[in-house]
């Protein structure tokens, strides 16, 4: 039996040579703690757009606007089979997001070894080996 789809979008904001990473919530039910990228699953019939414009909003209290779509990877998960596209986005305004900061991309290996799909998409679009 085939798991069900969820679709997700994940952005890239770039500040220099460093992005825009949050820590997950401690209470996080899949990724406790790590520290990733904006991202959100989509619902009902909204487009990528919509999407990312709707994480800008509802997660990080700022406006992003879509550049361009990075990659895409899809992974099998317990409950469901994620497919997630990852964008670069650009932001006005700073986040009001409780914990955020501007680093570098290895930032995101930790994730990416705990199972992130966004944190692998990230390292391997900008040609880092995941150690």
């Amino acid at each position: 039996m085939a798991l069900p789809i969820k679709h997700s979008v994940a952005v890239m904001i770039f500040n220099g040579g460093q992005v825009l990473a949050i820590r997950r919530p401690d209470d996080d039910d899949e990724l406790p703690g790590i520290w990733g990228l904006p991202a959100g699953s989509c619902r009902g019939a909204e487009t990528v757009d919509q999407v990312i414009r709707r994480i800008g909003r509802e997660k990080l209290g700022v406006t992003l606007d879509p550049i361009r779509k990075i990659t895409f990877g899809t992974q099998d998960r317990p409950a469901y089979r994620l497919e997630m596209e990852l964008w670069e986005a650009s932001m006005q305004g700073a986040p009001t997001y409780r914990e955020w900061k501007w680093s570098r991309v290895d930032v995101l290996v930790p994730g990416a070894h705990r199972g992130s799909l966004c944190c692998e998409l990230a390292l391997r679009s900008n040609k880092r080996e995941i150690p």
